[in-house]
């Protein structure tokens, strides 16, 4: 150990320049976001709440009963219940459920699914007192389809 080394310890050198970097982004621009005050503006491609989509013009959902998204599902959270339709041979889905307590908000169903039926929107402020929310009807996840980009719609 040279003198250079000993002068460098017994000067903290090393922690007066970590604490210049402290300082420095204690007295520069503030980036907490003071949360129920201030809101983040969320990614264009975020992965946030999901919906199902229906067709505008005949109301039809778009979901052909394939099941593919339930089978790809890592955290198996979606539940689809499928029946014959009587007039056009058609499946119908009877029950469409997702339990969003489960879901890892990984993207495989969107991403899997042939008809773009189930998307995910940019909701993002999921939290509830009630464990009963996050289990989502194919009702509810109907409903959710006025938060999807407007682009998933036309589609």
């Amino acid at each position: 150990m040279g003198l250079k080394d000993i002068i460098k310890k017994s000067a903290f050198v090393e922690i007066i320049q970590g604490m210049s970097v402290t300082g420095g982004y204690f007295v520069g621009p503030k980036v907490t976001v003071e949360y129920p005050k201030e809101h983040i503006t969320v990614w264009p491609r975020y992965r946030g709440l999901h919906a199902l989509l229906s067709d505008p013009d005949t109301g039809r959902m778009n979901c052909c009963g394939c099941q593919l998204c339930a089978t790809i599902c890592p955290s198996q959270c979606i539940f689809i219940e499928t029946s014959e339709g009587a007039t056009d041979g058609r499946k119908h889905i009877d029950i469409f459920d997702l339990d969003l307590a489960r879901c890892i908000f990984c993207g495989f169903c969107e991403e899997v699914c042939p008809c773009a039926a189930i998307v995910m929107t940019p909701v993002h402020e999921l939290a509830t007192y009630d464990k009963g929310d996050f289990y989502l009807t194919k009702e509810k996840l109907l409903a959710n389809q006025v938060n999807a980009h407007k682009e998933l719609i036309k589609r």
